[in-house]
């Protein structure tokens, strides 16, 4: 039996300067705040640590600076690499006469396509509930392909929860297909 769940593609209306000024106020607003956070963090709410915590990284300003700075852009580069090394979901296509899981991914910044076919075998599926104060109820799918993830779909935060079959993909993934 071949089955597909499928939304519409997704599609990035960022450009080239959007992004560049997105991770500029990104990377300035998270080397302030961890100026601010690592000593009240260091210092785990006991004020005497505080000073000690202080005096170390006003000692050393500009190696503090610099390591502060490499983390943040090294945080920021590490997330768009992922991002548009893995894409996002728009196509699942379940093929039981070949037992093989065919998913179609899109990158949004440069809107290629990809194909990826995996064996009923080789993979897991998971599906997390997650309850978050700032964004509520969310489930999380995991594709797992000999237990490295290889897809992750934000059910709730994404077009998946508009799709009309949403729930015979959710059943299918924990009843028929759930090897895990």
């Amino acid at each position: 039996m071949k089955e597909s769940f499928q939304i519409e593609k997704p599609t990035s209306d960022i450009d080239i300067v959007t992004a560049i000024i997105k991770y500029i106020v990104l990377g300035i607003t998270l080397f302030l705040a961890s100026w601010i956070a690592i000593p009240l963090l260091i210092s785990q709410n006991r004020p005497y640590r505080l000073n000690k915590t202080f005096e170390i990284l006003f000692s050393n300003p500009l190696m503090s600076s610099i390591l502060i700075s490499v983390l943040v852009i090294g945080f920021l580069i590490y997330r768009s690499w992922k991002k548009y090394r893995v894409g996002e979901v728009y196509k699942i296509y379940f093929d039981d006469m070949k037992q093989k899981l065919i998913v179609n991914t899109v990158n949004t910044a440069n809107n290629k396509e990809k194909v990826n076919v995996y064996s009923y075998s080789d993979i897991t599926y998971k599906l997390n509930q997650v309850t978050d104060p700032l964004f509520g109820y969310q489930r999380i799918l995991q594709i797992s392909e000999e237990n490295k993830n290889v897809h992750s779909i934000n059910i709730d935060r994404t077009a998946w929860c508009r799709n009309e079959h949403l729930e015979e993909l959710i059943e299918k993934i924990k009843i028929g297909h759930n090897t895990a």
